[in-house]
């Protein structure tokens, strides 16, 4: 005759693996618990990222189009750049510092930083610019008062002047624009070359 566990025992197993499931449970909730929190801290800081990444796009000038004029002496010393703004609230040009490294060609790197003509002329310290494309109205240096913004879905180009250390590019030289938005902190970042030769006189476009 097989021994048979008592009813007390028997009761003792049964509050042990009830017990035991009971503690299985509050681990397997817990571990879900902080699953679902970690997934939801990494979403809304993906979210984040995100919104800040398409804020920096938005609010930042971009340069679509960079030529070169090519002078009497054969060699580019006034560049235009064609920019435009991808959606944002805009951005007021006078807020805006251009960084400049021209590097001729077998010579040595000069830097230099332009900010905005509001007469409307560029030299060795400021930049010009002219209306291309401006839908909504929002660039007016003439109007009352005077508006210097940079709207979405307008185009201006810059005119600048490399005589800001008086410098001219010679056929294969680099150029490098970083345009800086004072206000936001925000920068974009383009580089350039100009062709391995040059038409007598003209414009040509700069290689990215």
């Amino acid at each position: 005759m097989k021994g048979r566990i008592p009813k007390k025992e028997e009761g003792a197993i049964g509050i042990g693996t009830l017990i035991i499931f009971i503690a299985l449970i509050l681990v397997a909730a817990i571990a879900a618990a902080v699953i679902i929190g970690t997934a939801e801290d990494l979403e809304e800081k993906a979210e984040s990222a995100s919104e800040s990444a398409q804020k920096l796009v938005e609010s930042s000038p971009t340069i679509i189009i960079a030529e070169g004029d090519i002078s009497a002496s054969n060699t580019i010393s006034v560049v235009n750049l064609y920019i435009n703004l991808y959606g944002g609230e805009g951005v007021d040009m006078r807020d805006v510092v251009i960084h400049i490294l021209a590097t001729p060609s077998g010579g040595n790197g000069v830097s230099g930083d332009v900010t905005l003509d509001t007469v409307g002329s560029a030299d060795a310290d400021s930049f010009a610019v002219v209306e291309i494309h401006d839908p909504l109205g929002s660039w007016d240096p003439t109007g009352t008062p005077a508006s210097y913004i940079l709207s979405r879905r307008a185009q201006l180009m810059i005119v600048i002047n490399l005589g800001l250390a008086a410098t001219s590019l010679p056929p294969d030289s680099t150029l490098e624009f970083t345009i800086d938005v004072t206000t936001s902190g925000h920068e974009t970042y383009d580089s350039y070359r100009t062709p391995a030769s040059y038409p007598a006189g003209g414009v040509v476009s700069l290689e990215d």
